[in-house]
């Protein structure tokens, strides 16, 4: 069973093992190319890398796509625009350094030149996070790069650190950032008190949690809802400025979904990556390419879970919170919709895996959940019918999948 403590237990100690194996692999690589900045950096400080951490695992891929760009020759795109050459612009054009890259290229410079004058900048930017992130020195220089998903933002031309505290939960210790203090109080309890709703009332979903999720960093842009990177393992970015307590619940273990998806994706792949856009995305109402089926599928998994946990529970007001009838009400649609959301997408899962798209391991995962699934299916008549101002919400999500289902099936 891939949905228990002991596989989440042996997932992350596979990590930590092929951590070790890529940690060794890297610094041998970088020590055989021309010598940089952080060459000399990682010489003097390599005892602090041998350990696996999070942010190790992150400095790491860093450090792995800076011996990608070190190793292209000073003439790449001098004659041709082949297939390393398209890489080398995407890995670029992805990063924090893309303002740079495309400023050299605008001006007419190579792509080998391009590259080569960015590989400076990055190199100064490694070297200034390992001091500040790996060493805890407080330095920076006008090459560093903010890492807001670490904490870091900028006041004026000052760059500063949100505050830190330590929610101490059950078998688990969970960091938290905030602005202030007042936020600090505030947050932790709403993020303690949808942690105890979400053990009591959704056992799996909590065990889940605890072993995947390790760092809050509060977001504050109301356009944004949550997000996390595959290279930064735990860390969840979560809009706690905006979104209400049922959304709360939701973005703590969306997030921690994507963790959990994220440690097989950094130990292997799950499937194939075609970029065509041919997949209804019931949760975007748009085309999206495999990978963005596939990953909805797996982490809106979760969402569905909870709140078919918490619509099942004969009575869900505890001495933790009292819901109102709006929040129940809310809790009883999610899974409706995230129940016929996640069949919709299964049978597009279904047509990949035929096609050879998705692999035994990735096939594997989603088996799972939607045997899951599967389970609740006569729970959601009885749920319908306790909707009093989603009636319409429903009809019309029916009539959109029936449509998608009719105008996107694949054959």
């Amino acid at each position: 069973m891939n949905f228990s403590p002991k596989k989440y237990s042996q997932l992350k100690s596979r990590l930590k093992r092929r951590y070790s194996f890529y940690l060794s692999k890297t610094i041998i690589e970088l020590k055989k190319l021309p010598k940089k900045n952080i060459t000399h950096w990682i010489q003097e400080n390599d005892n602090e890398l041998k350990q696996y951490s999070e942010l190790n695992w992150h400095f790491l891929s860093q450090l792995q796509l800076f011996n990608f760009f070190n190793r292209q020759p000073s003439d790449l795109g001098k004659t041709h625009f082949g297939d390393l050459e398209e890489e080398v612009f995407e890995k670029w054009n992805a990063s924090e350094f893309a303002a740079t890259f495309l400023k050299s290229l605008n001006q007419g410079i190579p792509l080998g030149k391009a590259n080569e004058k960015t590989l400076k900048e990055l190199d100064k930017h490694l070297v200034e996070f390992g001091e500040r992130h790996i060493l805890k020195n407080e330095s920076s220089s006008s090459f560093y790069r903010v890492q807001g998903s670490l904490g870091e933002y900028l006041k004026g031309k000052k760059l500063l650190k949100l505050l830190e505290t330590t929610l101490h939960l059950d078998c688990k210790d969970l960091r938290l950032m905030t602005q202030t203090m007042k936020e600090m109080k505030s947050f932790s309890q709403r993020i303690e008190i949808a942690l105890k709703i979400i053990k009591k009332y959704s056992p799996s979903s909590w065990e889940r949690f605890i072993a995947f999720t390790e760092v809050i960093v509060p977001i504050s842009q109301e356009e944004l809802v949550s997000y996390s990177h595959q290279d930064l393992p735990g860390y969840s970015m979560i809009n706690l400025y905006h979104r209400d307590f049922v959304d709360l619940m939701d973005d703590l273990l969306h997030e921690n979904g994507h963790h959990h998806m994220n440690h097989y994706l950094n130990l292997g792949k799950l499937i194939e990556e075609p970029i065509d856009n041919i997949y209804y995305s019931p949760w975007r109402r748009t085309l999206r390419p495999l990978r963005g089926i596939f990953h909805a599928y797996f982490t809106f998994f979760w969402a569905f879970k909870l709140f078919i946990d918490l619509s099942k529970a004969k009575e869900i007001d505890s001495i933790y919170y009292l819901f109102n009838q709006e929040e129940k009400e809310k809790i009883h649609w999610r899974a409706i919709e995230e129940f016929h959301m996640l069949n919709f997408t299964f049978e597009d899962l279904k047509w990949a895996r035929r096609k050879g798209l998705i692999h035994d391991a990735g096939w594997e995962l989603i088996l799972e959940q939607q045997k899951e699934v599967r389970k609740y299916q006569k729970f959601i008549p009885v749920i319908e019918k306790k909707l009093r101002h989603h009636k319409k919400e429903l009809v019309d999500l029916k009539k959109t999948l029936k449509s998608s289902k009719a105008q996107f099936t694949k054959k």
